[in-house]
């Protein structure tokens, strides 16, 4: 009797660790099926974030192409003007061209600059719902944009004012109806190169901070994605360790049925 128990206790402990070391195998397999789609989930969750400060740093590099532009549209009035003093005859003329050249130039390129910096505040503020949103899902603090472009679409509004100004002001000149010294309308088109070089750097400035966002994003993808590949490891190492252990298990319940065989015989 004793030794049919003995046999009986060997098949069970031997059934017992193949299962436990099926399932050991099982899990190790079903850890490898997690951390892809751990890895993909992550990818999936984080991909509009990174797709939208890519496109906000890529708007706001043609915001600041734009800004470029402009300030040599007006450096390119500028020139006509100082043109005023040289040739008094062909004043006329002189100022028929400058007018060309604030509407049909320097005034499209105000409104390509107005546009560019709609379309970036729109960007912006798709990127900060994102952000906000993954910040409720994993509690981390990834830093908002600010509105400083809100700023900037008040100030482009001032300038297109401006050029207004400086076209009825032409527009009278060419007519004989106004007279205004050369320096005066030099210093108009002054003015509107200074408010685009004031608004250059803060365009700048703000891409520093999307830059910023974004390598702050590849370190928290890069620091969940580490905890992926660790916490992965440590499973891996466990379930093996006791996959070892049941093969052991197996052998000494194989070796205690093939013992108590051997004294029945």
């Amino acid at each position: 009797m004793h030794t049919v128990l003995k046999r009986i206790s060997g098949v069970l402990i031997m059934v017992f660790a193949a299962l436990i070391l099926l399932s050991s195998v099982g899990g190790v397999y079903g850890l490898w099926v997690l951390k892809d789609r751990a890895h993909r989930l992550t990818t999936a969750v984080f991909a509009p974030v990174e797709s939208g400060l890519d496109r906000a740093d890529e708007a706001l590099g043609k915001v600041n192409t734009r800004i470029s532009n402009a300030r040599d549209r007006v450096s390119n009035a500028q020139a006509l003007v100082g043109q005023l003093d040289q040739e008094p005859v062909a004043n006329g003329a002189v100022l028929s061209a400058i007018s060309d050249s604030v509407s049909m130039r320097l005034e499209p390129a105000i409104d390509e600059v107005q546009a560019s910096i709609s379309d970036a505040l729109g960007l912006v503020n798709g990127v900060n719902n994102s952000i906000a949103a993954i910040n409720d899902l994993f509690g981390v603090n990834l830093p908002t944009l600010t509105d400083e472009l809100q700023t900037l679409d008040a100030r482009i509004t001032t300038l297109r004012e401006r050029i207004q100004e400086v076209r009825t002001d032409l527009a009278a000149m060419i007519q004989g109806k106004l007279q205004m010294p050369a320096a005066r309308v030099n210093s108009r088109l002054a003015n509107l190169a200074s408010g685009l070089q004031d608004i250059q750097p803060v365009v700048s400035k703000y891409v520093g901070k999307v830059q910023q966002i974004q390598a702050r994003l590849t370190k928290l993808k890069s620091n969940i994605s580490n905890a992926i590949t660790i916490g992965f490891v440590v499973g891996t190492v466990f379930l093996v360790w006791i996959a070892i252990s049941q093969v052991a298990m197996l052998a000494y319940g194989g070796s205690l049925l093939k013992r108590e065989t051997e004294r029945i015989r």
